[in-house]
C-alpha cells in the first residue's frame, strides 16, 4: 500500500505538475490559493494564544473560577477538533472553496460574539464568551484541513508542494506567535473584548478575497456523506477530549472524566466498525497500512503534545514562577515561535531534497534535546540565558510542523490528499489537547508534593523529551523499512 501510494504521488499528471510549477514562480491562481491557505491557518491559531494570554484579565473582570477560565480555551478547542474529519469529506464533496468560506464566516461571527461578551460582566459575559469561542472553534475545524487540501490540490508535484506546506506551517507558527503580542498590547490600553477584533477583521478580508478570486476544487470520485461515520467520529473526538479536559481539571478518577473517556472509547470502536464496512468511508482505514502515513500520524500526536504542552508550561512558569507580565511572557515565547517562523522557509527547501520522514526524525530528536536544555531554567534565569534554549525548541518546531504535514499527504495518492490532511490534522489537534491536560497534571501533582515550580517544570519537560525520542526512533525505523522494501 505504501509503495503504491508513493508511486501514485510521483506519477501525478503532467498538466497538474505544470500548474503547481516545478520550477519558477507559481501561477497567479496557485499563488492566491497558497496565500489564502496561509491566512486561513493563521486565523485559526491566533485565538489560541491570544485568549490564553488574556485569561488572567478575563478572570479578574468576570470573577471566573479556574475551571471557568479553562473552558474559555476548551470551548474553542473541542468543536475545532470535532469538526476536522468532517471538514475533509465536506470539502471533497461540496467544494473546498465553499468550506473555506463557511469556516471564515463562522470565524467572523464567533469573534464578534466573543468581542461583545467584553461589554458584559460576571457569568453573562462568560456564557457569551464560551458561545463565541465555540462558534469560532467550529470555523477553525473547517479551515484547518481545508487549507492543507487546497495546497495539495493546487500543487500536485510533491517537491514543490513541500515548499508551500512549509509556508503553511509558517502561517500556523506566526498565528501562535502574534497572538500573545496582540493581546498583551491591547490589554494595556483597552478591555479584553477588543482582543478578538483584529482576528475578525482579518477573517473578513480573507473571506472576501476567497469569495471573489479563489477557484473551486472537489474530489468526489463517487463518494457520499458517511453519516454513521460522521456521527461516531464527532462523538468519539468530542467525548474523549472532554474526558481529557475534565481529567486535567478534576482528576482522572472523577465521574465526568471517566464517563467522557469511556464514551469516547465506545464511540471510537463504533467508528472503526462503521468505517470498515462503509462503501464511502469518512476515513479510509487502509491509509494506515502505509507505514509512512502511520508514522506521521503518531509523530503528529507527540509533536503537538510536546509543543503546545511546553508553551502551556512555560507560560505558567514565566507568570507564576518569574512573575512576568503577559506582554513580557509573549516576548519570551517569541524566541520559540519567531525562530520557527524564520526557519520554516529553510526547512521547506530541505523538504524538496530530503524525505519528509528523515527531516521529521531530525526535528523530533532536536526537540528532545531542546526539552533537556530547557530544564536548565530556574526562577531567576534571565531572558538572555533563556533565549538560546527557547530558540533551540523553535528550530525543532520548524522541522516537526512542516515535515509531519508533508509526510502525511505525500504518503497517499493525490485523490486522497484531502482525507489524509484531515486525518493528520485531527491527530495533531488531539495531541494539542492532551499536552496541556497531561503535563498540567504532572506539574500540579509535583507542586502539591512539595516541589518548586522550577523542579515541577523540569519533570514535565523530561517526559516530553522521552516521548520525542521515541517518536524520532519510530520515524527513523519507518524510513529504513521503506528503503529496504524499495531495494
Amino acid at each position: 500500500m505504501a509503495t503504491n501510494a508513493s508511486r501514485a504521488g510521483r506519477n501525478a499528471p503532467a498538466h497538474s505538475q505544470r500548474q503547481g510549477g516545478q520550477a519558477g514562480a507559481p501561477s497567479r491562481t496557485v499563488a492566491l490559493t497558497i496565500t489564502l491557505a496561509v491566512l486561513g491557518v493563521f486565523v485559526t491559531y491566533v485565538p489560541i494564544t491570544a485568549v490564553s494570554d488574556s485569561l488572567t484579565t478575563i478572570g479578574a473582570s468576570t470573577g471566573a473560577s479556574t475551571a471557568d477560565l479553562q473552558w474559555v480555551s476548551d470551548s474553542y478547542i473541542l468543536p475545532m477538533a470535532a469538526m476536522i474529519l468532517s471538514a475533509g469529506v465536506f470539502g471533497d464533496l461540496h467544494g473546498r472553496r465553499r468550506v473555506y468560506l463557511i469556516g471564515m464566516a463562522l470565524t467572523v461571527l464567533g469573534t464578534v460574539i466573543a468581542a461583545l461578551a467584553g461589554t458584559l460582566s460576571g457569568m453573562s459575559a462568560l456564557q457569551l464568551l464560551w458561545t463565541g469561542q465555540a462558534v469560532t472553534g467550529a470555523g477553525a475545524g473547517l479551515l484547518l484541513p481545508t487549507t492543507l487540501a487546497l495546497i495539495a490540490h493546487a500543487v500536485p508535484d510533491l517537491r514543490t508542494r513541500a515548499r508551500y506546506v512549509a509556508l503553511w506551517a509558517t502561517g500556523l507558527v506566526l498565528g501562535i506567535t502574534v497572538g500573545p503580542l496582540i493581546s498583551g498590547t491591547i490589554l494595556r490600553y483597552a478591555g479584553w473584548g477588543w482582543v478578538f477584533v483584529p482576528n475578525a477583521g482579518l477573517a473578513l478580508v480573507a473571506g472576501a478575497l476567497a469569495a471573489l478570486r479563489l477557484p473551486e476544487s472537489k474530489a468526489p470520485d463517487g463518494r457520499h456523506l458517511d453519516w454513521p461515520g460522521q456521527i461516531t467520529a464527532t462523538i468519539a473526538i468530542a467525548a474523549s477530549i472532554f474526558g481529557v479536559i475534565e481529567g486535567g481539571q478534576s482528576g482522572w478518577s472523577s465521574a465526568r472524566a471517566v464517563s467522557g473517556l469511556a464514551a469516547g472509547a465506545v464511540a471510537f470502536a463504533a467508528f472503526l466498525a462503521v468505517e470498515a464496512r462503509s462503501s464511502s468511508p469518512l476515513l479510509d482505514l487502509s491509509l494506515f497500512r502505509s507505514p509512512a502515513f502511520s508514522a506521521a500520524g503518531f509523530s503528529a500526536v507527540i509533536a503537538l503534545f510536546a509543543l503546545v504542552g511546553t508553551i502551556f508550561l512555560l507560560s505558567l512558569f514565566f507568570g507564576a514562577g518569574q512573575h512576568l507580565s503577559p506582554l513580557a511572557i509573549g516576548v519570551r515565547l517569541l524566541f520559540i515561535n519567531g525562530v520557527t517562523a524564520v526557519a520554516n522557509p529553510l526547512v521547506g527547501r530541505l523538504l524538496t531534497r530530503w524525505p519528509p520522514l528523515a527531516l521529521l526524525a531530525v526535528g523530533l530528536a532536536l526537540g528532545s534535546v531542546a526539552m533537556f536544555v530547557l530544564t536548565g531554567m530556574q526562577a531567576d534565569t534571565s531572558i538572555g540565558a533563556a533565549a538560546w534554549r527557547l530558540a533551540t525548541l523553535g528550530v525543532a518546531d520548524a522541522f516537526m510542523l512542516s515535515a509531519v504535514a508533508v509526510a502525511a499527504i505525500n504518503a497517499v495518492p493525490h485523490r486522497l490528499a484531502g482525507m489524509a490532511a484531515a486525518a493528520n490534522t485531527a491527530l495533531r489537534q488531539y495531541g494539542a489537547v492532551l499536552g496541556p491536560a497531561v503535563l498540567g497534571v504532572i506539574l500540579t501533582s509535583r507542586i502539591a508534593g512539595g516541589a518548586s515550580m522550577s523542579s515541577a517544570l523540569h519533570t514535565a519537560l523530561n517526559v516530553n523529551g522521552v516521548l520525542l525520542v521515541i517518536a524520532a526512533i519510530v520515524c527513523a525505523m519507518t524510513l529504513r523499512l521503506g528503503r529496504n522494501t524499495a531495494n
